[in-house]
Protein backbone atom coordinates (compact mmCIF):
# COMPACT_ATOMS: atom_id res chain seq x y z
CA UNK A 1 0.00 0.00 0.00
CA UNK A 2 2.74 2.46 1.18
CA UNK A 3 4.62 1.88 -2.41
CA UNK A 4 1.43 2.43 -4.25
CA UNK A 5 1.18 5.67 -2.80
CA UNK A 6 4.63 6.73 -3.35
CA UNK A 7 4.29 5.82 -6.78
CA UNK A 8 3.07 8.65 -8.23
CA UNK A 9 4.17 8.04 -11.87
CA UNK A 10 2.36 5.38 -12.41
CA UNK A 11 -0.49 5.78 -14.53
CA UNK A 12 -3.93 6.05 -12.08
CA UNK A 13 -5.76 3.67 -13.88
CA UNK A 14 -8.98 1.52 -12.49
CA UNK A 15 -6.41 -1.11 -12.08
CA UNK A 16 -4.54 0.59 -10.12
CA UNK A 17 -6.75 2.12 -8.11
CA UNK A 18 -8.58 -1.06 -7.26
CA UNK A 19 -5.41 -2.57 -5.78
CA UNK A 20 -4.55 0.52 -3.69
CA UNK A 21 -8.06 0.10 -2.24
CA UNK A 22 -7.49 -3.71 -1.65
CA UNK A 23 -4.47 -3.40 0.08
CA UNK A 24 -5.85 -0.36 2.01
CA UNK A 25 -8.86 -2.87 3.61
CA UNK A 26 -6.26 -5.89 4.18
CA UNK A 27 -3.95 -3.50 6.10
CA UNK A 28 -6.80 -2.22 7.95
CA UNK A 29 -7.98 -5.14 8.98
CA UNK A 30 -4.72 -6.29 9.96
CA UNK A 31 -4.43 -3.45 12.32
CA UNK A 32 -8.52 -4.17 13.66
CA UNK A 33 -7.08 -8.07 14.37
CA UNK A 34 -3.90 -6.66 16.25
CA UNK A 35 -5.56 -4.35 18.40
CA UNK A 36 -8.95 -6.26 19.37
CA UNK A 37 -7.16 -9.69 19.70
CA UNK A 38 -4.56 -8.01 21.78
CA UNK A 39 -7.11 -7.02 24.36
CA UNK A 40 -8.95 -10.44 24.27
CA UNK A 41 -5.13 -12.66 24.71
CA UNK A 42 -4.90 -10.44 27.89
CA UNK A 43 -8.50 -11.45 28.68
CA UNK A 44 -8.08 -14.58 27.73
CA UNK A 45 -4.91 -15.17 29.76
CA UNK A 46 -6.07 -13.23 32.82
CA UNK A 47 -9.00 -15.65 32.72
CA UNK A 48 -7.27 -18.85 32.85
CA UNK A 49 -4.48 -17.88 35.43
CA UNK A 50 -6.57 -15.75 37.71
CA UNK A 51 -10.04 -17.08 36.94
CA UNK A 52 -11.02 -13.06 36.92
CA UNK A 53 -14.53 -11.82 35.64
CA UNK A 54 -15.59 -8.62 34.22
CA UNK A 55 -17.22 -7.63 37.13
CA UNK A 56 -15.50 -4.72 39.63
CA UNK A 57 -13.34 -6.47 42.38
CA UNK A 58 -11.92 -3.61 43.88
CA UNK A 59 -13.51 -1.10 46.50
CA UNK A 60 -15.44 2.15 45.44
CA UNK A 61 -13.27 5.26 46.58
CA UNK A 62 -15.23 7.54 48.34
CA UNK A 63 -13.38 10.32 47.00
CA UNK A 64 -13.70 10.56 43.43
CA UNK A 65 -13.71 12.66 39.93
CA UNK A 66 -15.45 11.96 36.80
CA UNK A 67 -12.04 11.16 35.51
CA UNK A 68 -11.08 8.31 37.57
CA UNK A 69 -15.17 7.27 37.17
CA UNK A 70 -13.97 6.56 33.59
CA UNK A 71 -10.79 5.16 34.21
CA UNK A 72 -11.65 2.62 36.49
CA UNK A 73 -14.64 1.79 33.95
CA UNK A 74 -11.97 1.52 30.95
CA UNK A 75 -10.18 -0.80 33.20
CA UNK A 76 -12.82 -3.39 34.56
CA UNK A 77 -14.70 -3.46 31.43
CA UNK A 78 -13.91 -5.09 28.71
CA UNK A 79 -16.60 -4.41 26.12
CA UNK A 80 -15.90 -0.65 26.60
CA UNK A 81 -12.60 -1.14 26.21
CA UNK A 82 -13.35 -3.19 22.71
CA UNK A 83 -15.67 -0.14 22.24
CA UNK A 84 -12.69 2.40 22.38
CA UNK A 85 -10.65 0.29 20.53
CA UNK A 86 -13.01 -0.06 17.08
CA UNK A 87 -13.44 3.92 17.35
CA UNK A 88 -9.39 4.32 17.61
CA UNK A 89 -9.42 2.26 14.34
CA UNK A 90 -12.07 3.80 12.54
CA UNK A 91 -10.60 7.03 13.09
CA UNK A 92 -6.91 6.45 12.36
CA UNK A 93 -8.13 4.95 9.46
CA UNK A 94 -10.19 7.41 8.03
CA UNK A 95 -9.31 9.12 4.54
CA UNK A 96 -7.37 11.99 4.54
CA UNK A 97 -9.16 15.53 4.05
CA UNK A 98 -8.47 19.28 2.95
CA UNK A 99 -8.63 21.64 5.68
CA UNK A 100 -9.14 25.10 5.68
CA UNK A 101 -6.75 27.45 6.00
CA UNK A 102 -6.60 29.34 9.39
CA UNK A 103 -8.06 33.01 8.79
CA UNK A 104 -7.06 35.75 11.59
CA UNK A 105 -10.03 38.39 12.14
CA UNK A 106 -12.96 37.15 13.42
CA UNK A 107 -16.19 37.93 11.43
CA UNK A 108 -13.92 40.59 9.44
CA UNK A 109 -16.19 41.41 6.59
CA UNK A 110 -19.01 41.72 8.55
CA UNK A 111 -17.73 43.72 11.06
CA UNK A 112 -17.24 45.88 8.32
CA UNK A 113 -20.52 45.78 6.69
CA UNK A 114 -22.00 46.36 10.79
CA UNK A 115 -19.53 49.63 10.87
CA UNK A 116 -19.83 50.76 7.73
CA UNK A 117 -22.12 53.73 6.74
CA UNK A 118 -25.24 54.08 4.08
CA UNK A 119 -27.56 51.44 3.02
CA UNK A 120 -27.59 48.48 5.05
CA UNK A 121 -28.11 45.11 3.33
CA UNK A 122 -31.19 43.58 5.79
CA UNK A 123 -29.83 40.08 4.86
CA UNK A 124 -26.65 40.69 7.44
CA UNK A 125 -26.40 40.36 10.94
CA UNK A 126 -26.40 44.18 12.56
CA UNK A 127 -24.48 42.49 15.47
CA UNK A 128 -21.17 40.39 15.53
CA UNK A 129 -21.49 38.23 18.64
CA UNK A 130 -21.10 34.34 17.70
CA UNK A 131 -24.42 33.96 18.38
CA UNK A 132 -26.07 36.82 16.42
CA UNK A 133 -27.24 34.47 13.06
CA UNK A 134 -29.13 32.37 15.13
CA UNK A 135 -31.09 35.03 17.14
CA UNK A 136 -31.48 37.43 14.17
CA UNK A 137 -31.61 35.20 11.84
CA UNK A 138 -29.85 36.41 9.29
CA UNK A 139 -26.44 35.96 7.75
CA UNK A 140 -22.93 36.28 7.80
CA UNK A 141 -21.09 38.14 4.93
CA UNK A 142 -20.74 36.51 1.92
CA UNK A 143 -17.18 36.28 2.57
CA UNK A 144 -16.88 35.46 6.41
CA UNK A 145 -20.56 32.74 5.94
CA UNK A 146 -18.42 30.82 3.17
CA UNK A 147 -15.01 30.58 5.87
CA UNK A 148 -16.93 29.92 8.86
CA UNK A 149 -18.52 26.77 6.54
CA UNK A 150 -15.55 25.86 5.34
CA UNK A 151 -14.35 26.02 9.22
CA UNK A 152 -16.85 24.16 11.30
CA UNK A 153 -16.61 21.02 8.32
CA UNK A 154 -12.67 20.76 8.79
CA UNK A 155 -13.66 20.94 12.89
CA UNK A 156 -15.63 17.98 12.53
CA UNK A 157 -13.51 16.31 10.33
CA UNK A 158 -10.77 16.53 13.05
CA UNK A 159 -13.70 14.99 15.63
CA UNK A 160 -14.42 12.30 12.84
CA UNK A 161 -10.26 11.20 13.06
CA UNK A 162 -10.05 12.00 16.96
CA UNK A 163 -8.23 14.94 16.62
CA UNK A 164 -9.95 17.10 19.06
CA UNK A 165 -6.78 19.31 19.71
CA UNK A 166 -6.31 19.95 16.42
CA UNK A 167 -9.69 21.06 16.30
CA UNK A 168 -9.27 23.14 19.39
CA UNK A 169 -6.07 24.79 17.83
CA UNK A 170 -7.38 25.81 14.46
CA UNK A 171 -10.55 28.19 16.09
CA UNK A 172 -7.73 29.71 18.10
CA UNK A 173 -5.22 30.34 15.28
CA UNK A 174 -8.65 31.93 13.59
CA UNK A 175 -9.66 33.95 16.87
CA UNK A 176 -12.19 32.63 17.53
CA UNK A 177 -11.14 31.24 20.82
CA UNK A 178 -15.06 31.07 21.87
CA UNK A 179 -15.44 27.94 19.91
CA UNK A 180 -12.55 26.19 21.31
CA UNK A 181 -14.05 27.19 24.49
CA UNK A 182 -17.55 24.92 23.29
CA UNK A 183 -15.16 22.35 22.09
CA UNK A 184 -12.99 21.34 25.44
CA UNK A 185 -16.56 21.17 27.08
CA UNK A 186 -16.42 17.37 26.33
CA UNK A 187 -13.31 16.72 28.24
CA UNK A 188 -13.35 14.79 31.40
CA UNK A 189 -13.28 16.72 34.74
CA UNK A 190 -10.24 15.85 36.68
CA UNK A 191 -8.28 17.56 40.09
CA UNK A 192 -4.59 16.66 40.60
CA UNK A 193 -5.24 16.60 44.24
CA UNK A 194 -8.32 14.01 44.25
CA UNK A 195 -6.68 12.05 41.54
CA UNK A 196 -5.18 8.91 42.95
CA UNK A 197 -1.83 7.88 42.29
CA UNK A 198 -2.44 4.89 40.68
CA UNK A 199 -4.12 6.28 37.97
CA UNK A 200 -2.76 6.05 34.14
CA UNK A 201 -2.32 9.25 32.57
CA UNK A 202 -0.60 12.35 32.64
CA UNK A 203 -1.37 14.45 36.03
CA UNK A 204 -2.18 18.12 34.98
CA UNK A 205 -1.08 20.76 36.98
CA UNK A 206 -4.41 22.16 37.86
CA UNK A 207 -8.27 21.22 37.79
CA UNK A 208 -8.89 20.33 33.89
CA UNK A 209 -12.05 19.43 32.01
CA UNK A 210 -16.19 20.13 32.17
CA UNK A 211 -17.41 20.03 35.76
CA UNK A 212 -20.80 19.86 34.12
CA UNK A 213 -20.70 18.01 31.06
CA UNK A 214 -23.81 16.67 31.29
CA UNK A 215 -25.18 19.77 31.32
CA UNK A 216 -22.65 21.04 28.14
CA UNK A 217 -24.03 17.76 26.20
CA UNK A 218 -27.54 19.46 26.64
CA UNK A 219 -26.71 22.35 25.25
CA UNK A 220 -25.02 20.48 22.32
CA UNK A 221 -28.01 18.63 21.81
CA UNK A 222 -29.98 22.02 21.50
CA UNK A 223 -27.59 23.14 19.16
CA UNK A 224 -27.74 20.16 16.98
CA UNK A 225 -30.92 20.04 16.78
CA UNK A 226 -31.72 23.52 15.14
CA UNK A 227 -32.23 23.11 11.84
CA UNK A 228 -31.06 26.54 11.10
CA UNK A 229 -27.32 25.59 11.92
CA UNK A 230 -25.07 24.29 9.33
CA UNK A 231 -25.00 20.48 8.55
CA UNK A 232 -21.62 20.16 10.04
CA UNK A 233 -22.04 22.66 12.73
CA UNK A 234 -24.91 20.15 13.86
CA UNK A 235 -22.85 16.88 12.97
CA UNK A 236 -19.82 18.50 15.44
CA UNK A 237 -21.39 19.04 18.46
CA UNK A 238 -23.41 16.04 17.98
CA UNK A 239 -20.64 13.85 17.85
CA UNK A 240 -18.90 15.50 20.60
CA UNK A 241 -21.92 14.74 22.71
CA UNK A 242 -22.89 11.29 21.51
CA UNK A 243 -25.79 11.66 19.29
CA UNK A 244 -26.39 9.95 16.02
CA UNK A 245 -29.03 11.99 14.02
CA UNK A 246 -26.78 14.66 13.24
CA UNK A 247 -23.76 12.90 12.30
CA UNK A 248 -25.71 10.32 10.19
CA UNK A 249 -26.80 13.31 7.84
CA UNK A 250 -23.14 13.58 7.10
CA UNK A 251 -21.67 10.02 7.20
CA UNK A 252 -20.84 8.62 3.53
CA UNK A 253 -19.74 5.43 4.16
CA UNK A 254 -20.03 2.20 6.42
CA UNK A 255 -17.19 3.69 8.29
CA UNK A 256 -18.91 6.91 9.40
CA UNK A 257 -21.84 5.50 10.06
CA UNK A 258 -20.37 2.95 12.28
CA UNK A 259 -18.16 5.34 14.37
CA UNK A 260 -20.89 7.67 14.73
CA UNK A 261 -22.44 4.70 16.62
CA UNK A 262 -19.62 3.67 17.98
CA UNK A 263 -19.29 6.90 20.25
CA UNK A 264 -22.49 7.06 20.96
CA UNK A 265 -22.15 3.91 22.76
CA UNK A 266 -19.16 4.88 24.39
CA UNK A 267 -20.73 8.08 25.43
CA UNK A 268 -23.66 6.16 27.02
CA UNK A 269 -21.52 4.01 29.07
CA UNK A 270 -19.31 7.12 30.16
CA UNK A 271 -22.77 9.21 31.27
CA UNK A 272 -24.22 5.86 32.97
CA UNK A 273 -21.15 5.65 35.19
CA UNK A 274 -20.65 9.01 35.70
CA UNK A 275 -24.72 9.26 36.99
CA UNK A 276 -24.02 6.37 39.10
CA UNK A 277 -20.80 7.03 40.96
CA UNK A 278 -20.34 8.89 43.93
CA UNK A 279 -19.22 12.86 43.28
CA UNK A 280 -18.18 15.25 45.63
CA UNK A 281 -20.52 17.98 43.73
CA UNK A 282 -24.10 17.75 42.62
CA UNK A 283 -24.06 18.33 38.84
CA UNK A 284 -26.00 20.99 37.49
CA UNK A 285 -29.41 19.81 36.54
CA UNK A 286 -30.20 19.14 32.94
CA UNK A 287 -33.86 18.33 33.22
CA UNK A 288 -35.47 21.55 32.12
CA UNK A 289 -32.94 21.95 29.14
CA UNK A 290 -36.41 21.06 26.37
CA UNK A 291 -34.12 20.11 23.59
CA UNK A 292 -35.45 17.26 21.18
CA UNK A 293 -34.46 13.43 22.07
CA UNK A 294 -32.76 11.92 19.63
CA UNK A 295 -34.65 9.96 17.18
CA UNK A 296 -32.13 6.63 17.31
CA UNK A 297 -32.72 4.87 19.81
CA UNK A 298 -29.32 3.63 21.78
CA UNK A 299 -27.97 0.67 19.77
CA UNK A 300 -27.61 -2.39 22.67
CA UNK A 301 -24.26 -3.52 20.94
CA UNK A 302 -22.32 -3.15 17.98
CA UNK A 303 -23.97 -6.18 16.59
CA UNK A 304 -27.44 -4.43 16.56
CA UNK A 305 -25.40 -1.52 14.31
CA UNK A 306 -23.43 -4.03 12.46
CA UNK A 307 -26.53 -5.63 11.28
CA UNK A 308 -28.69 -2.66 11.10
CA UNK A 309 -25.82 -1.00 8.51
CA UNK A 310 -26.29 -4.42 6.40
CA UNK A 311 -30.08 -4.52 6.58
CA UNK A 312 -30.37 -0.03 6.43
CA UNK A 313 -32.40 1.61 3.65
CA UNK A 314 -29.58 3.27 1.14
CA UNK A 315 -28.78 0.55 -1.06
CA UNK A 316 -24.62 1.79 -1.17
CA UNK A 317 -24.30 1.03 2.77
CA UNK A 318 -25.82 -2.47 2.10
CA UNK A 319 -23.52 -2.77 -0.36
CA UNK A 320 -20.57 -2.21 1.45
CA UNK A 321 -21.74 -3.98 4.52
CA UNK A 322 -21.90 -7.07 2.25
CA UNK A 323 -18.23 -5.94 0.85
CA UNK A 324 -15.85 -9.13 1.72
CA UNK A 325 -13.46 -7.64 4.07
CA UNK A 326 -16.54 -5.32 5.59
CA UNK A 327 -18.12 -8.97 6.51
CA UNK A 328 -14.92 -10.05 7.83
CA UNK A 329 -13.72 -7.08 10.05
CA UNK A 330 -17.20 -6.82 11.43
CA UNK A 331 -16.66 -10.86 12.80
CA UNK A 332 -13.72 -9.28 13.92
CA UNK A 333 -15.45 -6.92 16.17
CA UNK A 334 -17.99 -8.57 17.67
CA UNK A 335 -16.15 -11.32 18.14
CA UNK A 336 -17.72 -13.67 15.89
CA UNK A 337 -14.77 -15.08 13.79
CA UNK A 338 -15.33 -18.90 14.49
CA UNK A 339 -19.00 -18.52 13.04
CA UNK A 340 -17.65 -16.46 10.16
CA UNK A 341 -14.39 -19.21 9.64
CA UNK A 342 -17.03 -22.00 9.78
CA UNK A 343 -19.66 -20.46 7.02
CA UNK A 344 -16.31 -19.17 4.78
CA UNK A 345 -15.49 -22.70 5.08
CA UNK A 346 -18.62 -23.71 3.60
CA UNK A 347 -18.54 -21.39 0.79
CA UNK A 348 -14.77 -20.73 -0.38
CA UNK A 349 -14.71 -18.47 -3.34
CA UNK A 350 -12.42 -17.75 -5.89
CA UNK A 351 -10.93 -14.76 -3.64
CA UNK A 352 -7.47 -16.09 -3.71
CA UNK A 353 -5.89 -13.07 -1.29
CA UNK A 354 -9.02 -13.15 0.94
CA UNK A 355 -8.50 -17.41 1.37
CA UNK A 356 -4.73 -16.13 2.62
CA UNK A 357 -5.82 -13.54 4.96
CA UNK A 358 -8.46 -15.77 6.50
CA UNK A 359 -5.82 -18.74 6.71
CA UNK A 360 -3.42 -16.70 8.52
CA UNK A 361 -5.79 -15.20 10.97
CA UNK A 362 -7.60 -18.41 11.71
CA UNK A 363 -3.54 -19.89 12.51
CA UNK A 364 -2.59 -16.77 14.31
CA UNK A 365 -5.58 -17.06 16.70
CA UNK A 366 -5.32 -20.81 16.98
CA UNK A 367 -1.71 -20.35 18.07
CA UNK A 368 -3.20 -17.72 20.39
CA UNK A 369 -5.08 -20.27 22.29
CA UNK A 370 -8.23 -18.86 20.99
CA UNK A 371 -11.17 -22.17 20.46
CA UNK A 372 -11.74 -22.28 16.72
CA UNK A 373 -13.98 -25.06 14.77
CA UNK A 374 -10.79 -27.64 13.99
CA UNK A 375 -12.98 -28.77 10.65
CA UNK A 376 -13.29 -25.04 9.71
CA UNK A 377 -9.80 -24.66 9.79
CA UNK A 378 -8.35 -28.02 8.03
CA UNK A 379 -10.89 -27.19 5.07
CA UNK A 380 -9.48 -23.36 4.63
CA UNK A 381 -5.54 -24.88 5.17
CA UNK A 382 -6.37 -27.34 2.77
CA UNK A 383 -7.61 -24.55 0.07
CA UNK A 384 -4.58 -22.82 0.72
CA UNK A 385 -1.95 -25.43 0.15
CA UNK A 386 -3.78 -26.71 -3.18
CA UNK A 387 -4.18 -22.91 -3.95
CA UNK A 388 -0.16 -22.97 -3.21
CA UNK A 389 0.45 -25.98 -5.22
CA UNK A 390 -0.36 -24.04 -8.30
CA UNK A 391 0.89 -20.67 -7.25
CA UNK A 392 4.14 -20.89 -4.80
CA UNK A 393 4.88 -24.69 -4.97
CA UNK A 394 8.02 -23.36 -2.67
CA UNK A 395 5.88 -22.27 0.38
CA UNK A 396 3.64 -25.92 0.63
CA UNK A 397 5.74 -27.42 2.93
CA UNK A 398 5.75 -24.73 5.27
CA UNK A 399 1.68 -25.04 5.76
Amino acid sequence: LEELKRDNFAARGQQHQNSESYWKAESNTWDLVERLYKLRAQALAEAQDDDMSDGDSGQERATTTDYVVVQELMGRSKVLAEYVEVKRWLEETAGEFQAVETRKGYLFYTRRMIAGSGAKDTRIVTEADPDAPSRQRRELAAEDGEYSAGLVRTLYEYVRRGCVNNAIDLCVESDEAWRAATLKGSLIWRDPVLDPSDIPGTRPPHTAGNINRALWKNACAALAGDEANDAYERALYAALSGRVDEVALVCDGWDDHLWAHVNALIETHIDRAIADSTLLYTPAQTAAMGHAPSRYAPARDLSHVLDALASHDSPALRHAAAEPFRRLQSAVIVDSFPAYLAEFAQHIGADAELLRVVVHIALLLRRLGFALPPDAVATVLDAYVDLLVSENRDLVAVY
